[in-house]
């Protein structure tokens, strides 16, 4: 083989290996949360959509595995898998994960039965209530009144067990995702069933939900850089306007 010959060889053996590189395939937990997250959705879901999406920027391939929500989060820190998707960011779970610029921004309200009219400015107007938390969520605002014995939480399996529970009158209130608890009303329950149940017009705060990556894994926090760039640039492109009109229509249902 002349000269020219080796240095085409070596060239074609490089981009070979860069491809092999830039294919990398990452693995993400996350749990049900339809229409955000959800093995049987389109696309896995809104959330896993927009994370496919600003990924492939990067040239990384994501492989999703769904679990029960604590589970998802424990592997996270023991870096059985590279991350899960998607949680709000807190003090507690920076110990042992890096997080993403915010993937998508919702609004968390209070559902109840509606034979019970819920009207609250703060909350301590809902002291003495029994609320529904479900397993693998942080409590937010409402840890204070709970800690204190003020508010009585009940732990539950997923967002159907919760609706069920305030159906058969076991807990009086249920914080959620608005989008996530009528996602759950429309596919879970009859219409009946789901007429009984509303929400307080009070919105009780706006969450930010990003990415986060194992801390266990070195190479996520490069991973993460690049993941963020992606999610820019995704945000600023016409695929993501048609995501979003995708997420209005029921696409992701």
């Amino acid at each position: 083989m002349n000269r020219a010959g080796g240095w085409l060889a070596l060239v074609a053996l490089c981009t070979c290996c860069s491809g092999l590189v830039s294919a990398r395939e990452i693995r993400l937990a996350s749990g049900e949360w339809a229409p955000y997250l959800s093995e049987k959705s389109r696309h896995f879901g809104f959330a896993s959509h927009i994370v496919t999406e600003a990924f492939k920027q990067a040239g990384v391939q994501v492989r999703y595995e769904f679990y029960p929500w604590a589970r998802s989060e424990a592997l996270v820190k023991v870096g059985a898998v590279d991350g899960s998707l998607v949680w709000s960011q807190t003090s507690q779970r920076q110990t042992f994960a890096w997080f993403s610029d915010t993937v998508m921004t919702e609004e968390e309200v209070v559902f109840h039965l509606k034979s019970t009219p819920l009207v609250w400015e703060h909350i301590s107007d809902l002291h003495g209530r029994k609320m529904g938390i479900p397993l693998g969520s942080k409590p937010g605002r409402w840890e204070e009144a709970i800690q204190s014995g003020k508010l009585v939480s009940y732990p539950v399996q997923d967002i159907e067990t919760g609706m069920k529970m305030l159906l058969a009158g076991r807990i009086d209130i249920f914080p959620l995702v608005k989008t996530v608890g009528y996602d759950t009303l429309r596919k879970k329950f009859s219409a009946e069933e789901a007429g009984k149940i509303g929400y307080s017009q009070r919105i009780v705060e706006r969450i930010e939900y990003r990415l986060m990556l194992s801390k266990k894994q070195d190479p996520n926090r490069v991973l993460l850089e690049k993941f963020n760039e992606g999610l820019k640039k995704l945000k600023k492109s016409e695929v993501y306007q048609e995501m979003l009109r995708g997420l209005e229509r029921g696409d992701y249902e």
